[in-house]
C-alpha cells in the first residue's frame, strides 16, 4: 500500500476508533430503575378517551385524578392506522403491535368457561403481523412471578389473559378490593360523537370514581388511558396516572423520552415491573412521572395543543408532501424542456430559479414552523400554512441572496439553516420533529426522538454541503480545510449515530461514505478498490459498533438499535427483517416519491445529454450525495424516501448555482 493509501487506511481507522470511544462513554448509562413497589396497579381502559373529552365535558372524576397525578398524551398505534378496542387491549396483553383478525371493528366478546373467545384467531393475527407479538405475555409473565392478573369485562379479559387465552381472575362487576398486583377494567368504547359519547363518558366518569374510592382503600395505583381509538378518529389519546407511585406532573418513559407522551406499549412494560416480571420482552418501556406543579386546567390545556398539532398535522401532511412533490416534479419537467430546447450557456428563467429555490426550501421549513405554536389559533390547518408559505419565502429569501453574493451560496444557507434547526432539535430532545409534516408523527409511534429517514436525507445534504465548502481546495490551507470538514463529519456523524442522540441505524453508513468521497475528492486522493472496501468496511463496523454498545446496556435503556440486536440474538431477525423489506417494497409505489424520483432522473438525464453538470463544488456536493442516498435506500426501510428528498433540495440549488465556468448562468430577467 502506498504512503498515501496508508494515510488513507488511518483516517478511516481513526474517525471509526473515535466514534466508538465516544459511542462507548455516551452510551454507558445506567437504566432508569425499575418500580420495585408491590402495590397493586388498576388500569382502566375507556378507548377513545381524549385530553378535549376532559377539557370539554364534566368528567369531574378523571379531572380530579389528573388534578393529583400526572398525565401524558398516549399514541396508540397498533398493526393498522386505526386501533380498534380490541387491537388495544391485545397491544396492552403483548407489550408488542397487535391487532385483531378484521380489520373492521369488532367489540370484546364476553368470556365463556374462563376462556377469551376467538383467541386462537387472536394470536394468529399476531404471528402474522410482522411485530412478534404474543397474546398473554403479560398474564403469563405476572404469572410466571407470583402473582395474578384480575379482569373486569370483556376487553379487560383480552389484555389479562394467559398465553391460552384463560382468565383466572374475572368478573363482570367492579369487586370491593384490588388483591391481584394489577388489575384491568374495561371502561366501555366511546362511541364517536354527540348525545351518545356524553352519556358514554359520564358511565365512564363514575366507573372511574368508583374505582378511585376502591383503591384508595386498597392503597392501589390507578391509570385511566384512552385504550386505541375504539371508533374515534385517529388521536393521542389521554393517560393519567395517580396514587402513592405518581406525583402530580407529567409521564414519560424511555420508550419516547418526551415529557408527557407515552405509548401503549409502556403499560405493559410498567405492570411487568410492578409484578416484578422482566420487560425484555415487550417494546415498551417503565412509565416515569415528572414532578410539575402546574395548575391541571394548563396541564390539560397543554395535551389538547398536543394532541390538535397531531390531529392537525394527520390531516395537512399528505397535502404537503403531495404539493411538494407536485412542485418538485412539474420544476424538474420545465427545466429540462428548458435545457433541452435551448443551447448550453443559455440562461434558464429567473422564475425557475426562484421556484426550484422555494421548493427546496419547504422541507426544512415544516420544521422552522414548529417553533410558533399554531396550534393554539382556532384555525390551525390555515395557520400552518400560512406560516409555512412565510418560512418559506424567508429561507428561498436568503438563498437567493446569498447565491448572488457567493457560488453555492443558497446552498450553504439552506444547509446551515437545516443543521441549526435538525441538529440543534436532536440536542434539545427532538421537540420540532415531533409532530411535524417530515418528522415523527405520535399518531403513528414509529420513533418518538432522534433522525427519522426524511430528515435524515434533509441533515445528510447538509452535512456534506458544509463539509466541501470547508475542505475546498486552498480555502484554509492544503490540510486545514479538509481536516476542518472531517471534523464536521465526526461530529455529525456522533449526533447522528448516538443513541442518546439521533438514535439512526441507517443513516451512518451512507453518511460516512458520502463524507469520506467528499474528503477524498477534496484532498485530491485517487480511489482504489482497497480504499472503497476499507471506507465501507468502517461504515459497517461504526453501524454494528452502536448497535452491540447499546445492546449492552440494561434492557430498561436500550433504543430500536439494541432491541434489535437482541432480537438477532433471539431468533427474531427475520420477522423485523422481513417487514423492513416489505415496508421498503410498499414504499416504492408512493406515488408522491415515485413522481420525485422520476421527475429527477428524467432531470439528470437530461443534464447529461446536454452537457449541463453542476460547477466543481456543486459536482462534490452530488457525488456524495448520491453515494450517501443510494446506500441509505438500500439499508433503510423508506424505499424512495431518502433518494426523493436528497433530490428536492439538493436539484434546485444546484440548478440555482449553475455552471461556474457560466455554461448555464441564471437570468437576471
Amino acid at each position: 500500500m502506498t504512503r498515501r493509501g496508508s494515510s488513507w487506511a488511518g483516517l478511516v481507522v481513526t474517525l471509526v476508533a473515535f466514534l466508538g470511544l465516544t459511542l462507548a462513554a455516551a452510551t454507558a448509562t445506567p437504566a432508569a430503575a425499575g418500580s420495585e413497589d408491590a402495590r397493586p396497579l388498576v388500569v382502566v381502559g375507556i378507548p377513545g378517551l381524549t385530553w378535549s373529552d376532559v377539557r370539554d365535558g364534566d368528567l369531574p372524576h378523571v379531572t380530579g385524578l389528573a388534578d393529583r397525578g400526572s398525565l401524558g398524551s398516549l399514541t396508540v398505534r397498533a398493526v393498522r392506522s386505526t386501533s380498534c378496542a380490541t387491537d388495544g387491549w391485545l397491544t396492552l396483553s403483548s407489550g408488542r403491535r397487535a391487532a385483531d383478525a378484521l380489520a373492521g371493528c369488532r367489540d370484546p366478546g364476553p368470556v365463556v368457561g374462563g376462556t377469551v373467545p376467538l383467541w386462537e384467531e387472536f394470536v394468529a393475527a399476531a404471528r402474522g403481523a410482522g411485530y412478534g407479538a404474543r397474546p398473554g405475555t403479560l398474564g403469563t409473565a405476572v404469572a410466571a412471578a407470583g402473582g395474578c392478573v384480575a379482569t373486569v369485562g370483556p376487553g379487560a379479559a383480552i389484555g389479562g389473559a394467559d398465553a391460552s387465552g384463560r382468565v383466572a381472575h374475572h368478573s363482570e362487576a367492579l369487586p370491593d378490593r384490588f388483591d391481584c398486583v394489577i388489575t384491568l377494567i374495561d371502561g366501555e368504547v366511546l362511541p364517536t360523537e354527540g348525545p351518545a359519547r356524553t352519556t358514554v363518558l359520564a358511565r365512564a366518569d363514575d366507573l372511574v370514581g368508583r374505582v378511585v374510592a376502591v383503591a384508595d382503600a386498597s392503597g392501589a395505583d390507578v391509570v385511566v388511558a384512552g385504550l386505541g381509538d375504539g371508533v374515534s378518529p385517529v388521536r393521542p389519546r389521554a393517560v393519567v396516572a395517580a396514587g402513592p407511585s405518581f406525583p402530580a406532573g407529567l409521564l414519560s418513559s424511555a420508550s419516547t423520552r418526551q415529557p408527557g407522551v407515552a405509548q401503549l406499549q409502556d403499560l405493559t412494560a410498567t405492570a411487568l415491573a410492578r409484578a416484578g416480571a422482566g420487560t425484555e420482552g415487550v417494546t415498551g418501556r417503565v412509565l416515569t412521572a415528572s414532578a410539575d406543579g402546574s395548575p391541571v386546567a394548563e396541564r390539560v390545556a397543554d395535551r389538547v395543543g398536543f394532541e390538535e398539532r397531531a390531529a392537525t398535522l394527520r390531516s395537512v401532511s399528505p397535502q404537503v408532501t403531495g404539493w411538494l412533490a407536485a412542485g418538485f416534479a412539474l420544476w424538474c419537467l420545465a427545466v429540462a424542456v428548458v435545457w433541452w430546447r435551448r443551447e448550453a450557456g443559455t440562461p434558464l428563467p429567473r422564475g425557475l430559479v426562484v421556484a426550484g429555490v422555494a421548493v427546496a426550501s419547504v422541507p426544512v421549513a415544516t420544521f422552522v414552523a414548529n417553533l410558533v405554536p399554531w396550534w393554539r389559533s382556532g384555525a390551525p390547518a390555515a395557520a400552518f400554512v400560512a406560516l409555512l408559505l412565510g418560512v418559506v419565502a424567508l429561507v428561498g429569501g436568503a438563498a437567493l441572496l446569498a447565491e448572488r453574493r457567493r457560488h453555492l451560496g443558497g446552498l450553504l444557507v439552506v444547509a446551515v439553516v437545516t443543521l441549526l434547526v435538525l441538529g440543534g432539535d436532536v440536542l434539545l430532545g427532538s421537540r420540532l420533529q415531533l409532530g411535524s409534516v417530515f418528522g415523527q408523527n405520535p399518531t403513528v409511534g414509529g420513533r418518538f426522538y432522534g433522525f427519522g429517514n426524511t430528515s435524515f436525507a434533509l441533515y445528510g445534504v447538509a452535512v456534506l454541503a458544509v463539509v466541501a465548502a470547508l475542505a475546498a481546495p486552498g480555502r484554509f490551507g492544503r490540510w486545514g480545510g479538509p481536516a476542518l470538514g472531517l471534523g464536521v463529519l465526526v461530529a455529525a456523524l456522533g449526533l447522528e449515530a448516538l443513541p442518546s442522540l439521533g438514535a439512526d441505524f441507517g443513516g451512518p453508513p451512507g453518511l460516512l461514505l458520502g463524507g469520506l468521497l467528499v474528503l477524498a475528492t477534496a484532498t485530491g486522493l485517487r480511489l482504489t478498490v482497497v480504499r472503497v472496501v476499507l471506507a465501507a468496511l468502517g461504515s459497517v463496523a461504526l453501524v454494528a459498533g452502536v448497535a452491540v454498545l447499546d445492546w449492552l446496556r440494561p434492557a430498561g435503556s436500550r433504543t430500536h438499535l439494541g432491541a434489535f440486536v437482541e432480537t438477532v440474538v433471539t431468533g427474531g431477525a427475520d420477522e423485523v427483517v422481513g417487514r423492513k423489506v416489505a415496508q421498503n417494497l410498499a414504499n416504492l409505489g408512493s406515488p408522491p416519491l415515485l413522481a420525485m424520483t422520476v421527475a429527477a432522473l428524467v432531470l439528470v438525464t437530461v443534464a447529461w445529454r446536454t452537457g449541463r453538470g453542476p460547477s466543481a463544488p456543486g459536482g462534490v456536493v452530488l457525488r456524495g450525495a448520491a453515494v450517501m442516498a443510494l446506500v441509505g435506500f438500500a439499508v433503510n426501510d423508506s424505499g424512495l424516501v431518502i433518494p426523493a428528498f436528497v433530490a428536492a433540495v439538493l436539484a434546485p440549488l444546484l440548478v440555482a448555482a449553475g455552471a461556474r465556468s457560466g455554461a448555464d448562468r441564471v437570468s437576471g430577467r
